[in-house]
């Protein structure tokens, strides 16, 4: 089974500037958040969560973004 993720269109008025800065960040909007877009309050925590780990200051950024390219590999996400 397989659950269909929501088309910016589709998605509550309030949530399709997150869509935008998706796009704008990763290219597209990506799977994931269009399957949690169907749940905004797990959507936007979230999004909270990824925010403030990316923010934090308590490793380096060069660092966070080496772990989230070899997260990716290992899970074989193509970007």
């Amino acid at each position: 089974m397989r659950i269909n993720g929501l088309e910016r269109s589709e998605a509550k008025w309030w949530l399709r500037p997150l869509y935008s800065f998706i796009a704008r960040r990763f290219g597209k909007a990506l799977t994931p958040y269009k399957v949690y877009a169907r749940r905004p309050g797990v959507l936007l925590t979230l999004t909270g969560l990824t925010a403030a780990l990316e923010f934090s200051k308590l490793v380096d950024a060069k660092l966070k973004r080496l772990a989230n390219i070899r997260a990716a590999q290992v899970v074989g996400c193509p970007f």
